[in-house]
C-alpha cells in the first residue's frame, strides 16, 4: 500500500513539476519559479519515500532528503510563490530571502546531525518513522518556523486575493478549480506542519490528496485564467 501510494504521488508530482517548470522557462515570472521550486522539492521528498518503500526501510540518506525537502521546504516555498502574486515586490522578496535562509540553515543542520539507523526501523503501518530522529533544536525548530511562515503566507495570500476578487464572476468550472487549488495548497501546508508537530503517520495520504486537489483544480480552471484569478488560486500559469 505504501509503495503504491508513493508511486502514484511521484508520477503526479513529477508531471506537475515539469509543467510548471516549462511555464517558468517560457515566461520567467518569479511566482512560477518559486512554485516550480516548491513542486520540485515536493517531488524529491516523494522520491525518497518511494525509495524507502521499495527497499522496505529508510536509510539515513533517504530520510534526510525526505525531511529536508518535504518537512522543511514545501510549505515555505509554496507560500513564497503565493506572496509574489498577492503582496508588494519588496515584501515578497524579503520573505523569499527569509525562506531561503531558513531552508539553507535547516539543510545544513540536518546534514551535520548524525542519524541513528536503528531509529529508522521503527515505522508505522504506512512505513513512516514513528520516533523523532532529529532534535528539536536546531533541526525541528527550523522546520516548525518554515512551516508556520509558509502556512501564514499561503493562507494570507489566498484570503487577500479572495477579498480582492469578491465582485468578479467566473464560470463554475473555473471557480471550482480555483477552490480546489487553494484547498490543495492548504492541505499540503497543514500536512507538513502537523507531521512535524505530531508525527508523519498520515503524511503520505494527505500529500497524495493535496497533489490530486491541486492538479485537478489546475485542469478545471484552465491555463488562461484572468490575472486576478491567478492570485486567488495560487496558480502558476
Amino acid at each position: 500500500m505504501a509503495l503504491a501510494i508513493s508511486v502514484l504521488d511521484l508520477a503526479l508530482s513529477a508531471c506537475f513539476t515539469l509543467i510548471v517548470a516549462a511555464q517558468w522557462l517560457a515566461r520567467r515570472r518569479l511566482h512560477q519559479l518559486f512554485w516550480a521550486s516548491a513542486l520540485l522539492v515536493w517531488t524529491l521528498a516523494v522520491a525518497a519515500e518511494t525509495a524507502a518503500a521499495a527497499q522496505g526501510a529508510w536509510s539515513p540518506l533517504t530520510y534526510r532528503v525526505y525531511y529536508a525537502c518535504g518537512a522543511l521546504m514545501v510549505a515555505a516555498w509554496l507560500g513564497a510563490g503565493s506572496l509574489f502574486l498577492a503582496a508588494s515586490p519588496r515584501l515578497a522578496r524579503a520573505n523569499a530571502f527569509l525562506v531561503a535562509a531558513l531552508s539553507l540553515a535547516g539543510v545544513l543542520a540536518m546534514a551535520a546531525f548524525p542519524v541513528d539507523p536503528s531509529l529508522l526501523g521503527r515505522t508505522d503501518a504506512l512505513g513512516f518513522v514513528e520516533v523523532k530522529v532529529f532534535p528539536i533544536v536546531p533541526v525541528r525548530l527550523l522546520v516548525i518556523l518554515a512551516n508556520v511562515l509558509g502556512t501564514l503566507t499561503f493562507v494570507g495570500s489566498a484570503l487577500f486575493s479572495l477579498w480582492r476578487l469578491r465582485d468578479r464572476v467566473f464560470s463554475r468550472a473555473r471557480t471550482g478549480g480555483i477552490l480546489l487549488i487553494a484547498l490543495g495548497g492548504m492541505t499540503a501546508a497543514a500536512a507538513h506542519s502537523l507531521g512535524v508537530l505530531g508525527g508523519p503517520g498520515l503524511f503520505r495520504i494527505s500529500e497524495l490528496a493535496a497533489i490530486l486537489l491541486i492538479f485537478t483544480g489546475y485542469a478545471l480552471s484552465g491555463r488562461r485564467l484572468p490575472v486576478q484569478a491567478v492570485a486567488t488560486s495560487m496558480k502558476i500559469a
